[in-house]
């Protein structure tokens, strides 16, 4: 499973609220996908009651995998916790299953950045 975001910052954003201020000390990556189909959006109303909860239940994790091995679809959009979706109706999540026939056909890199949380003064 490939956890993304459909902007840079939302994905800052949740690595930083998931692991903690120790992802400053860490070399990462930023790649930017191209999905080249129309991606299914999950409605709120499917997820588990407790999607909101911190840190993150179990529930969610299992209807990933869930999702993930009944290879509905290669892409699937999902709302994030960490921002108020009426706010921001154009960002979301993005769960990727590599595993799915599809992938190769959806799913391609565009750009591959280096990224670092350093502050120069």
């Amino acid at each position: 499973m490939i956890y993304a975001c459909s902007a840079s910052s939302l994905n800052f954003l949740e690595l930083l609220s998931i692991k903690g201020p120790v992802v400053t000390q860490s070399v990462w990556k930023l790649a930017v996908l191209s999905i080249e189909e129309s991606v299914p959006e999950l409605d709120t109303g499917f997820l588990p009651i407790d999607w909101k909860n911190r840190p993150y239940p179990r529930s969610t994790q299992e209807f990933g995998t869930m999702w993930a091995k009944g290879m509905i679809s290669p892409v699937l959009k999902i709302p994030s916790c960490r921002i108020p979706l009426k706010s921001y109706p154009k960002e979301h999540n993005l769960l990727i299953n590599p595993l799915h026939k599809d992938f190769n056909n959806w799913v391609k890199i565009k750009e591959e950045w280096d990224v670092s949380f350093e502050v120069n003064q």
